[in-house]
């Protein structure tokens, strides 16, 4: 009985992602944090391009996996990575991570309902206010523990829903990746807003394991590869056609 043509081209399209995957010559864990990484947006977002060009430049091939923020972390520890994007600071420290240079830097604090905001002037005063957080975020401890209850969700997107929806007072959350998520969303344009002023200027960047035993000190080639592109202007232009605002 001939094989059916809708089989043929999976088993193809299979072979296409494996051999793909092969020649790939490490492998970096990401999450949905648009603009700076979704599977969604042109070349995997601003940090992913940055990321996969910066290795091109020196003659590798990154492949970039998304994942739920918890196994991206849990990833880490199984070898199958050599590395991971974005991460603040005190992910790198907690991951035990060699950190890249800064590549942004994250304006972290609140996004309210329009109509309905949160005063304070200072963190102590939202003392019993709900404030949606993300499973495993490395928020700064001194936020943290500043008073609030904070409540954990799977990703962005849900707690600004769940604020949209009345069940938060507040979401914790970097300022451009929650104006492209509310901005995107047709139950929340218009319903949320950024309230200032941030909280942290928090900076972004990718994290390295250490080398293995007859592999590149991945670290280094991707500054190598970084340096390469500040050079030749390509980093500014994968910067511009990113980080443009939300319309």
């Amino acid at each position: 009985m001939p094989t059916p043509l809708s089989l043929v081209l999976r088993v193809l399209l299979s072979c296409l992602v494996l051999s793909g995957a092969a020649r790939a010559d490490l492998r970096l864990a990401t999450l949905e944090y648009p603009p700076y990484c979704s599977q969604n947006l042109p070349a995997g977002g601003s940090i992913v391009e940055l990321t996969t060009r910066a290795f091109a430049t020196q003659g590798h091939k990154v492949q970039v996996d998304f994942l739920p923020w918890a196994r991206v972390r849990a990833a880490l520890h199984s070898g199958q990575y050599q590395g991971a994007l974005a991460l603040w600071p005190r992910e790198v420290v907690e991951e035990n991570l060699r950190p890249s240079r800064p590549l942004f830097y994250s304006e972290l604090g609140f996004f309210v309902r329009k109509g309905t905001p949160v005063r304070f002037s200072d963190l102590s005063q939202l003392k019993g206010r709900k404030v949606g957080v993300v499973r495993g975020y490395g928020y700064p401890i001194k936020v943290l523990q500043s008073g609030f209850t904070a409540e954990e969700a799977v990703d962005d997107i849900t707690n600004l829903r769940k604020l949209g929806a009345g069940r938060f007072d507040l979401v914790l959350l970097e300022r451009v990746v929650g104006q492209y998520l509310v901005a995107r969303d047709d139950e929340l344009r218009g319903k949320l807003q950024w309230q200032p002023p941030a909280l942290e200027r928090v900076p972004l960047l990718v994290g390295f394991t250490d080398p293995r035993p007859g592999q590149p000190d991945w670290a280094q080639v991707y500054e190598r590869g970084l340096k390469a592109l500040l050079a030749s202007g390509e980093y500014t232009r994968i910067l511009e056609s990113h980080n443009r605002p939300p319309r």
